[in-house]
């Protein structure tokens, strides 16, 4: 149980550094996390929202420092900069705990040999809570959840953060966490800039991934004229081209910092030096059109969102959610193949949802995406058969 429980950036689960990143553990995860803004006004009362407060650390930890929120406060000022609302400070922590969470979870994923097991702290909480949770009291699932889920998939690519060595080399991982040979597929790399321009690009050929295994598929030095954020794309196509896994990372020019093993804390972040995330805060904006479709199948409606960015700009970090009506909440609980996605200039992606039908309780489902870099928008279209 040597933890950790407080964030860790992602670059401190490859290092080779750190003893809590490595072997078995029964036990780590996140003491403080801050659910999405929606979780959050059903708890809050809206006049005590902001700033943080005593009707916050009411549902916080008992530990010094999980009490108040110190550590998140900490981190997301450091990393993403200073919020002037809980529904900003909300969607920063979404992006940490994706990141941090993915992060660990793909270390078991890429290095077999000396990543054994761990047990997450924790899944759920059973009242509304900012003490560690995947999914919050109401069931609605937060970036930690999602970066998990991407992490756990049986095909993944895998990004290693630029983490071992003098950081001078980064590895591109091909994981299969199926019992059978993955075959004859193509790794590829993309960087871009903030402002949505590619800068490199880069693919291995011809790779065979064993079965619950990975390969170091390729290796990337540093590349030069880089924003000070800028995007890492990673893909895994078959013979065919067709894309078995995709996954994007957010990567800072400056970067995090733990400092030496003696400075790693089990309860606290303290990095030596932060990595500079801020300037997502500035991103252009993106133009994204939502649409679906779905239809009824024992029980269970099942949807079919589709985004597209119909803009020259990265679209960041979407959230699609379905809806009991027009305007109404999500409803929960709900399954996502995926969330919290990114989608390229004039490219379109696809958010499979399923939920029990009786939940919609007479409703009429719709659509709802909010994004780092776009206005929440609700579907243009969205068609039910029966």
């Amino acid at each position: 149980m040597a933890g950790p429980y407080v964030w860790h950036p992602p670059n401190y689960w490859f290092s080779a550094k750190y003893g809590p990143a490595r072997g078995s553990s029964a036990e780590e995860g996140d003491n403080e996390i801050v659910p999405p803004f929606d979780s959050l006004k059903k708890f809050i009362p809206a006049d005590k929202l902001w700033p943080i407060n005593q009707y916050w650390y009411f549902h916080a930890g008992a530990i010094p420092d999980n009490s108040t929120l110190g550590d998140a406060t900490r981190l997301l000022e450091k990393r993403y900069g200073p919020s002037n609302s809980a529904e900003e400070f909300s969607r920063k922590a979404q992006l940490a705990y994706y990141e941090d969470s993915r992060a660990k979870y793909e270390a078991y994923a890429t290095h077999w040999s000396n990543r054994k097991m761990t047990m997450n702290w924790m899944m759920n909480n059973h009242w509304p809570s900012f003490f560690g949770h995947l999914f919050d009291y109401y069931f609605k699932q937060g970036g930690g959840y999602f970066g998990t889920k991407k992490a756990l998939q049986p095909v993944g690519v895998v990004w290693d953060y630029y983490a071992t060595g003098d950081r001078a080399t980064a590895h591109v991982y091909a994981v299969n966490q199926q019992l059978e040979a993955l075959n004859d597929v193509r790794v590829s790399v993309r960087f871009y800039n903030l402002d949505g321009t590619q800068k490199y690009s880069a693919e291995a050929k011809n790779v065979t991934v064993p079965l619950s295994s990975s390969v170091d598929a390729l290796k990337v030095g540093r590349i030069a004229g880089l924003s000070p954020v800028y995007f890492v794309r990673c893909e895994i196509t078959d013979s065919s081209g067709k894309v078995l896994a995709e996954n994007v990372y957010w990567e800072p020019q400056t970067q995090d910092e733990i400092g030496p093993p003696s400075n790693d804390s089990q309860f606290a972040t303290k990095l030596t030096q932060w990595g500079d995330m801020s300037a997502l805060n500035s991103m252009p904006a993106a133009k994204v059109a939502v649409s679906g479709k779905c239809a009824q199948n024992n029980g269970e409606m099942h949807a079919a969102i589709s985004l597209a960015n119909n803009s020259d700009h990265i679209a960041f970090f979407l959230r699609a959610e379905l809806t009991k009506n027009n305007d109404g909440d999500e409803v929960l609980p709900i399954r996502y193949d995926d969330n919290y996605i990114t989608v390229f200039p004039h490219e379109t992606r696809v958010i499979n949802a399923a939920v029990d039908r009786a939940l919609m309780q007479g409703g009429s489902p719709a659509l709802q995406v909010s994004g780092y870099n776009i206005s929440p928008i609700k579907a243009e279209t969205f068609s039910c058969t029966h």
